[in-house]
């Protein structure tokens, strides 16, 4: 056993052991420490130092799961200083979290109350930025960690009487639950809103805190509730600890991005461990040293990765060609809009980025209400693109073929002389490459093939008599018969053929044991390789006899689909038309001179994206694709007559024939089984002899087969080594299916970065029986240069990291240091006294009191960093009180038009009246967007044709005469245009230059009902979009809707009072007029 000796930069001394698969800390004992008297911060319970023989930290031995090296090295970096750990995807931070927190929240510190009774208090760690799935995985592996605990041993505690991970989240827990919690210690995962809310109004003080441990660092900000929670931590407790993780490197952009987001949390120490580390790579690489020559090779083979590369179809080769010069075309168009915007990610190298078009719409943000409609199209175009290269590789060809179907008759309208308007299409549309799309998806899915058949015929039996001269007058002739091609992907026959030989070499091995694992991207790929899997057919060509599997049953059952599918869409496409010419005459009407003038209705572009557009294609040039494309040009002709825009018809006899064909082959293959088809028929699921069995890990897909196949469902045990489980990639719980599924086979059916590393972990743990990995993909397609860009991307950002911290300078940090903005008070505080004003010193302090619910911004954050004390409060009116005159309501512009849209903000201005003496309306805008009103149209309740600048200016004359009519019903109504909440908090000081302190208590109590109690004594919360529901309920006003309100606690209850209730609650005529509102029967 070797041991390792670490301090910290506090002085605490560790030392680790390193015993084959664990680490064990030890705590020596501690010294008595100097206390400084600080009668503001007192601990949760007295300590009292007088008695020397107290020990007050305790030797204790911590034992860690962690099975490689480079897991241990990185513990032990973390546990000897604090820092910001950035680890490659894949590589484990959740087995990493798990023994850290387990390490440090083991402490534990006896105190002595009143020199008599002695009481442990266990460290309180706080755990931030974690998701639902996360802390559920980190509560499991804690538990294990307990089991493994050897100091559960030598106490005679169970260690098991409370969980080790306690969860605070949402308003269900009372303040003094939250309270108890805090004091009790362990570890706690808070929601950085609550906890901001909880250290201001004092419920637990930062002295208590042994450390933060903050998840997914990347998203940590300047202006997060993350950032305010350790400047907050910080600026009190100086000891704790801080510490942060984060799997995903490329978020760390911009410029010095390492120096920026160690600012933000507060380290200097940061730890990078890629997967190129040496460490990392001696840890996952196959070493057997110690194993004989045949052996050894075995393990090599089986942990060999077997890459099965399957070449695209012609078709999907094509459309995939044309969907890449799509984009293309979109992006040099979008260049040739907007030079000056123009940045050098804006290329096709990147185009495989899943952030692609965000970071394009995010650098066109600032200008967005300026640059051209035709701009704005072409980034919603590019967005369309990329679903379409996903798609394609995804689904099946029927399917794609819908989803190309539904982009043409979303793009192209028909005007009333029955003609179609040709500049309201997307404009890649108009491209040859668009046609090249619409016209292979078409043929891949409903193209129709000759198909022969040999048919045998038999001779009367009447005519001749016995077997022998029955045998001589049978006959057989090819037919030729009429389908739908129906293309199958190529990744069907290349999986059916390796199932089949993997339960080929099952049979022939016993000792591979365990199930076969098919990871795949999503729910719906995974839902549709089950069904495959269950009813894929084998077929053996007689000349090469080459075995392969076919999927045709499920594309003929998809068929089914496309009906149904084509019928709805042209009921809401009917719809649809009469809708739109509506509006159209209904806008002509109103502003009929304004469209005469406005030049902009037709999108700008260029050649590029007018080729046969405004004249006929020309007969004598030979399209390429030959007629398949050539077809498609009649869908830009100018009437509707000519124009094949419409969806695919069946014949009705092919699908048919089809069917019967399929039912024909079922009954071949299960005589006994009549005319009632089993659906697993001829799949892997009927196998009786092997017992292969699927086994769908899908929620919804269960929920839905116990729904419609309840009849059909057997439940059975299933042999672990016969099944064959379907999983979908999902970080957060991948970790832990390899462990508890012990897989003998593992099919990746797409790439995906962090699942490999994943597998490279479990097979180095698992080194005596390691799974044999497959890793399919598309060869020369985007699905291929998707994953080679992540390695790289990452790789790159690694690098660039990796540069930077070489260079960062030494920090260096006192009690004096202020990390809050550096305000000169002189330009903001007037110590003048004027008129009586109050006199106000540039020491002095100034409180706001804030509304609970704002702390979802970073206004709260923002206004402590400049030196205003926030003080948090329930509060019904208002939501920032400045001063005992002064209320501000604060609306971000989403909340802006939803409260004018809904009404509420006309209440919240009478309460605002009602309690004080300046009602102010801070209308906050976004700081990546323009300070003006051109982006409100933009918004999701406002979205436009991108061609319909008209109904763009309606919209935003409709939101400047709803804040006319505003002033109109309060003319004393303030208004403050704020461009960025860094403008709002320098608003706010020069707000209270002059002001006094608002009353707190006075605050709390303006606007509540007294009458209304609930059981922890705070205000009551109030739903206020439920309020404004009842409220538009005849009967029910302003006046009574408190009665309402404290009588039932949901709509639910309200609908199920009786009508006396009604009449005894808010009157007999009001209670009428709601009972049969809400009883009335429509037809």
């Amino acid at each position: 056993m070797s041991s390792l000796f670490v301090g910290d930069e506090d002085g605490e001394e560790y030392t680790l052991h390193d015993r084959d698969d664990s680490i064990i800390l030890e705590n020596p004992i501690e010294s008595e420490k100097e206390i400084k008297d600080d009668s503001n911060l007192e601990p949760s319970i007295p300590i009292n130092y007088e008695d020397s023989n107290t020990t007050i930290y305790q030797t204790r031995e911590i034992c860690c799961s962690l099975p490689l090296r480079f897991h241990q090295e990185i513990v032990e970096d973390m546990l000897s200083k604090d820092g910001l750990l950035i680890l490659g995807r894949g590589l484990g931070w959740e087995l990493v979290t798990a023994n850290l927190l387990h390490a440090l929240s083991a402490p534990t510190v006896i105190l002595q109350s009143n020199g008599k009774e002695k009481k442990t208090k266990k460290s309180l760690l706080i755990l931030l930025n974690s998701r639902e799935e996360e802390i559920f995985k980190l509560s499991e592996d804690l538990t294990e960690l307990r089991w493994i605990d050897k100091r559960n041993e030598d106490t005679n505690e169970s260690g098991f009487d409370h969980p080790p991970l306690i969860t605070i989240g949402g308003d269900s827990m009372t303040v003094d639950k939250r309270k108890r919690v805090y004091e009790n210690g362990g570890i706690v995962s808070v929601t950085s809103r609550i906890l901001v809310v909880d250290l201001l109004s004092g419920v637990v003080q930062p002295n208590d805190i042994t450390g933060l441990f903050i998840l997914h660092a990347e998203k940590v900000k300047e202006t997060s509730n993350e950032s305010f929670i350790i400047n907050l931590y910080r600026d009190v407790n100086d000891w704790g600890f801080v510490k942060a993780v984060s799997d995903e490197p490329e978020s760390f952009t911009g410029f010095t991005p390492l120096a920026t987001k160690l600012k933000v949390l507060r380290l200097s120490n940061v730890f990078l461990w890629p997967r190129f580390h040496v460490e990392v790579s001696s840890s996952l690489n196959f070493r057997g040293k110690n194993l004989p020559n045949r052996q050894k090779q075995e393990l090599e083979r089986r942990r060999f990765v077997t890459e099965i590369n399957t070449k695209l179809s012609y078709k999907m080769n094509k459309i995939q060609s044309a969907i890449l010069s799509c984009i293309q075309a979109c992006l040099l168009e979008l260049k040739r809009h907007n030079p000056l915007l123009v940045t050098e990610y804006w290329d096709m190298e990147n185009i495989h980025d899943s952030d692609f078009v965000p970071r394009i719409r995010l650098s066109l943000d600032s200008q967005w209400h300026r640059i051209s409609w035709t701009s704005k199209q072409l980034v919603y175009d590019l967005t369309t693109l990329k679903d379409l290269l996903k798609y394609l590789l995804i689904l099946d060809s029927l399917s794609f073929y819908q989803v190309v179907q539904e982009i043409i008759d979303l793009n192209i309208k028909t005007t009333g002389n029955d003609s179609m308007n040709v500049a309201s299409m997307s404009p890649w549309l108009n491209l040859d490459e668009a046609n090249t799309i619409i016209s292979y998806a078409k043929e891949r899915a409903l193209g129709k093939i000759i198909v022969s058949k040999s048919r045998i015929t038999i001779g009367d039996e009447n005519e001749e008599e016995g077997g022998n001269e029955m045998a001589e007058n049978t006959q057989e002739s090819e037919i030729q018969t009429e389908e739908y091609n129906l293309e199958e992907l190529p990744k069907w026959d290349q999986l059916g053929i390796l199932l089949d030989d993997i339960m080929y070499e099952k049979s022939q091995n016993t000792a591979n044991h365990g199930p076969i694992v098919i990871m795949c991207s999503d729910s719906k790929t995974a839902k549709q390789l089950s069904y495959l899997i269950s009813n894929m057919k084998d077929i053996t060509n007689t000349d090469s006899r080459r075995k392969r599997f076919s999927g045709r049953k499920f594309m003929v059952n998809k068929l089914n689909d496309y009906l149904e599918w084509k019928e709805f869409t042209s009921l809401t496409r009917k719809l649809n038309s009469e809708l739109d010419m509506k509006k159209q005459e209904e806008i002509s009407e109103v502003n009929e001179p304004e469209r005469a003038a406005t030049p902009e209705e037709e999108l700008q572009t260029s050649k590029t994206f007018s080729r046969g557009k405004g004249h006929p294609l020309s007969k004598r040039r030979r399209t390429r694709g030959a007629s398949a494309v050539a077809n498609v040009g009649r869908l830009y002709s100018g009437s509707n007559k000519g124009r094949t825009n419409e969806a695919v018809e069946l014949d009705a006899a092919i699908v048919n024939k089809l069917k019967e064909e399929i039912n024909e082959k079922q009954l071949d293959e299960n005589p006994g089984s009549g005319n009632n088809s089993d659906d697993n028929a001829g799949g892997f699921l009927v196998d009786e002899d092997q017992g292969q069995v699927v086994d769908i890990q899908d929620v919804d897909y269960f929920n839905e087969v116990c729904e419609y196949r309840t009849s059909e469902i057997i439940f059975e045990n299933i042999d672990k080594d016969d099944q064959i489980i379907i999983e979908t990639y999902n970080d957060k719980t991948n970790d832990s299916l390899l462990q508890e599924v012990s897989p003998a086979y593992i099919i990746m059916y797409e790439p995906n970065l962090s699942f490999i590393r994943r597998v490279e972990i479990y097979q180095a743990v698992n080194k005596e029986y390691p799974a044999k990995t497959y890793f399919m993909y598309y060869g020369t397609s985007v699905e291929e240069q998707k994953h080679l860009m992540r390695i790289k991307k990452e790789k790159d950002a690694f690098t660039k990291l990796i540069r930077e911290k070489a260079t960062l300078g030494k920090h260096f940090e006192s009690a004096q240091d202020n990390n809050k903005f550096q305000l000169n008070r002189n330009k903001v505080v007037n110590t003048r006294i004027a008129g009586g004003a109050r006199f106000r010193m540039e020491e002095d302090e100034m409180r706001v009191v804030v509304d609970v619910r704002e702390f979802r911004s970073s206004l709260p954050n923002l206004l402590y960093r400049v030196g205003i004390k926030v003080v948090p409060c329930m509060i019904t009116v208002g939501d920032y009180i400045v001063s005992p005159k002064i209320c501000i309501e604060r609306k971000a512009i989403p909340d802006l038009i939803s409260s004018f849209k809904s009404g509420r903000l006309y209440s919240q201005c009478e309460q605002m009246f009602r309690h004080y003496e300046l009602p102010t309306l801070l209308i906050e805008f976004d700081e990546s967007k323009s300070f003006s009103f051109e982006p409100f149209s933009d918004l999701r309740n406002y979205k436009v044709n991108a061609t319909n600048p008209i109904a763009t200016k309606l919209q935003q004359q409709d939101i400047q005469s709803k804040l006319i009519m505003l002033l109109i019903s309060f003319p004393k109504l303030k208004i403050i245009w704020s461009s960025s909440p860094y403008e709002t908090a320098q608003i706010f000081l020069e707000l209270k230059a002059n002001q006094e302190e608002p009353d707190i208590s006075a605050a709390v109590a303006k606007g509540v009902n007294q009458s209304i109690k609930i059981s922890s004594g705070e205000p009551p919360l109030y739903n206020d979009n439920a309020i404004d529901l009842i409220q538009n309920i005849p009967g029910i006003n302003n006046i009574n809707y408190y009665k309402v309100i404290e009588k039932v606690q949901s709509i639910e209850e309200l609908v199920k009072l009786s009508e006396d209730e009604f009449t005894d609650l808010i009157g007999i005529e009001n209670g009428k007029k709601a009972y049969k509102f809400i009883h009335r029967s429509v037809k």
